[in-house]
């Protein structure tokens, strides 16, 4: 058995979180563009929700890509995991913050609360995990915990690009 035996290949597993986010981001635009809107505030509310689930998925691909220059150095040091979810916390306030004051700004945006309420959950666990990490709680596992982060993460990213094809493919009223 080599040292590098039952060993996570980080690198791999991150770049197949950021393709992932791509791939979700691309099929949003696609589908956005095929179910175009004539109505003016509907419009409006797919171009939110779009941009919203756009930034979250590019965010996140973003966010996968943050340690690898890191991997070389120390691929197991635990202190790169906390470090990137540091900065993940600190961007997530940064993005939070503005998404909301956006939000508040379109009319109809916070009628759907079926559709905010588990995004929000999700991102919530993912900032929890994330916190967890930055105080050291993963210990070893730090990988772990920022992996399980992204994921669930991703998968608020996935609710969102859902919303985005239910509105696109609503008919107009």
């Amino acid at each position: 058995m080599g040292s590098s035996a039952g060993r996570v290949d980080h690198t791999s597993t991150l770049l197949a979180i950021a393709e992932l986010a791509v791939a979700l981001a691309g099929f949003a635009s696609l589908i956005s563009v095929i179910g175009r809107r004539t109505d003016d505030r509907a419009r409006a509310i797919d171009s939110f929700r779009l941009r919203t689930m756009l930034e979250m998925a590019l965010r996140y691909a973003a966010f996968a890509l943050v340690p690898l220059p890191f991997l070389q150095i120390a691929p197991a040091e635990p202190l790169v995991w906390q470090a990137s979810s540091g900065l993940y916390l600190v961007s997530t306030a940064v993005y939070g913050t503005l998404s909301i004051k956006r939000a508040r700004a379109h009319e109809g945006m916070t009628d759907r609360r079926w559709a905010i309420g588990p995004v929000m959950g999700l991102t919530s666990i993912s900032l929890l995990v994330n916190i967890a990490n930055v105080l050291g709680l993963g210990g070893s596992n730090a990988f772990s915990l920022y992996l399980g982060a992204l994921l669930v993460g991703l998968a608020s990213a996935g609710l969102l690009f859902l919303s985005v094809v239910a509105s696109v493919f609503r008919p107009e009223r």
